[in-house]
């Protein structure tokens, strides 16, 4: 069973990385950090939306490799 702590850190994305925000369910490509909240624009472009580290998360299932 995995249940994020309440003190452990909060999932750190690096700069293009395919994220899921768990409190809406969307998944975004993580853009910057500013004012402590996580920006993600949507995979085919649009708008970002700001949301607290807390709620993201690696997306689950199989990654594509780089290769």
């Amino acid at each position: 069973m995995s249940i994020r702590q309440r003190n452990a850190p909060a999932y750190r994305p690096h700069v293009g990385e395919l994220v899921l925000d768990r409190r809406t369910g969307r998944t975004g490509i993580y853009m910057d950090t500013i004012g402590g909240e996580y920006y993600l624009r949507p995979e085919g472009g649009g708008l970002e939306w700001a949301v607290e580290p807390a709620h993201v998360s690696p997306v689950p299932g199989p990654r594509e490799s780089a290769e």
